[in-house]
């Protein structure tokens, strides 16, 4: 069985192309897109990730790379399937097998081993040959920092008729000698003194941690039909250009014999910098709190709270309900980060002041909203579950969105907060479409949402709802900004709790960065130590 603590020997950052793949359209030419599944140990093969999707295309080059953790002492077996995307794909699992041009399926150690870390090899599908891939591997040093390029367009050479429609590539050298796409930009049509959007990427996918590797970019005019054209090129490195060495004359080879030919105009990096990829830690010390919120289902469905199959039982031999195992397992982790120490508790799917309500105090007290760290929350919930009629159905929208209106409230850059809303519950959700909405919107506020299942149901649509298979779409058509629900069954943990924490908070890190860095809020300077000057006099023995 492969051990749970095994460390990564290193990351390795893989590039792909493909050459002359099997046309699966009849109109135009195929949308090649790779996705790569990752077997390690005895289980199967799980969804690692995915390249773009390049349009009318059968040698595509792919500029996003794939990066994965290295072990030494593990067999991992890749397989890299090339589909032709004709429609938008959510999950992995909504590939059409009918759109599959062919796969290739081999180890990352091989990869390494190969000489230059370079393999080129078939694709196959039933048994034919489909076309190639060409799989290329590098060692990643983590640099903590990333790029951020702005650039324009000076007097570029007009390809058209009247203009250009310039955008321009950038590669970086490998150990070899070969050139390595890490970035191509948008088309800006119609314009010989382009400005393009900015280049923002981690330094280590750019240049490899190496400041002094030698980067080339390609300044092209687009064409919708038959070849780009190249309008120039130019060649520098990452530490000259953050030196200030803003100006590149762009050559054409083709032109460089001509009496008089100087360049095809200039590239120029107007802004160039390095930025820190702040931590977690770093927003922690600099006073960010992470506020807890529980929501406990209270429909019917749970059966008697009397009952010893009843999911709010409390079983004394097992350390209380279900419910109640996961309050401490989850909160005494988050607890400790909050300040204050009080945690909001809501019930759900209830009788509440005689009907049946979908967001209401547990305290049952509407000027008590909250307890005081894990042991209020669990007083509270131990004292007044039998107190509340169970109803129902089971609607996750209403909680959903009390926790958003709290998150909402009192941000800034120098009162950080962020909020992670618990859900326990122990059935299917009846308000999917309303619930996904919320969701949606939630994913632009500084909030978490972690989801534990107890009981023996399937919780097919709480799958649904994490969105780590892919974004969460509402109804409307409105794509969520990041992933921000984390599903887990307690039952999978129900032997080992202190387990159960760490698989429905291992995202919050992530998540947490994910949103400060979307809306551009850096960490504050760590808080200064205050000294305690009093010093207690320790207790009698």
């Amino acid at each position: 069985m492969m051990p749970t603590h095994s460390k990564p020997n290193s990351r390795v950052e893989l590039r792909f192309r493909c050459h002359h793949l099997k046309n699966l359209d009849i109109v135009s030419k195929s949308d090649p897109q790779i996705f790569i599944s990752q077997k390690r140990g005895p289980g199967g093969f799980q969804f690692v990730d995915c390249t773009e999707k390049i349009k009318n295309n059968l040698s595509p080059e792919f500029k996003k790379t794939i990066i994965l953790d290295y072990y030494f002492e593990e067999i991992q077996t890749l397989t890299f399937t090339v589909m032709d995307i004709d429609k938008e794909i959510k999950l992995f699992g909504d590939l059409d097998k009918n759109d599959k041009i062919g796969e290739f399926t081999t180890t990352l150690s091989n990869i390494l081993s190969r000489p230059g870390r370079k393999i080129i090899a078939d694709i196959i599908h039933h048994g034919k040959a489909t076309g190639k891939i060409e799989i290329s591997a590098e060692e990643i040093n983590q640099t903590n920092h990333q790029i951020l390029l702005r650039a324009e367009g000076i007097n570029l050479d007009k390809k058209d008729l009247f203009s250009s429609d310039p955008y321009f590539k950038i590669y970086k050298t490998s150990p070899n000698g070969e050139q390595l796409l890490v970035f191509q930009s948008v088309v800006i049509k119609n314009n010989l003194n382009p400005i393009w959007p900015e280049v923002h990427m981690k330094l280590e996918e750019f240049n490899g941690g190496d400041m002094f590797r030698e980067l080339l970019i390609e300044v092209y005019d687009y064409d919708s039909v038959g070849a780009h054209d190249l309008i120039g090129i130019t060649r520098t490195t990452t530490d000259a250009i953050l030196r200030g060495v803003n100006q590149y004359p762009l050559i054409n080879p083709k032109k460089t014999s001509k009496s008089g030919y100087k360049n095809s105009g200039i590239l120029k990096f107007y802004e160039a910098r390095l930025e820190k990829n702040h931590s977690f830690l770093d927003y922690l010390a600099g006073g960010c709190e992470i506020s807890l919120m529980t929501a406990i289902d209270c429909t019917g469905s749970n059966g008697s709270v009397t009952s010893t199959l009843g999911l709010h039982y409390n079983n004394v031999l097992l350390g209380g309900s279900a419910y109640a195992r996961s309050i401490v397992s989850v909160g005494s982790v988050l607890s400790t980060y909050d300040s204050d120490g009080y945690i909001d508790v809501f019930g759900f799917g209830g009788e509440y002041q005689g009907r049946t309500s979908h967001c209401f105090p547990f305290s049952l007290d509407p000027n008590v909203p909250a307890a005081y760290g894990v042991a209020g929350v669990l007083e509270m919930y131990n004292n007044n579950i039998s107190k509340i009629p169970f109803s129902g159905p089971t609607y996750f929208a209403p909680i959903i969105q009390e926790a958003m209106n709290r998150a909402s409230q009192g941000q800034s850059q120098y009162q950080q907060k962020y909020t992670v809303l618990l859900i326990i519950t122990d059935g299917e959700i009846c308000d999917m479409d309303e619930t996904i909405k919320n969701l949606v919107q939630a994913s632009g506020l500084p909030l978490s949402v972690v989801i534990v299942g107890v009981g023996s149901s399937s919780f097919e649509n709480m799958n649904l709802l994490d969105g780590d298979d892919g974004c969460l779409k509402d109804y409307r058509g409105n794509k969520a900004k990041r992933d921000i629900v984390q599903f887990v069954p307690f039952n999978r943990f129900s032997d080992n709790i202190n387990a159960l924490a760490q698989e429905t908070l291992k995202e919050i890190p992530g998540q947490l960065l994910g949103y400060f860095k979307s809306v551009g809020v850096l960490p504050n300077p760590p808080r200064a130590f205050i000294p305690v000057s009093d010093i207690l006099p320790p207790p009698p023995q």
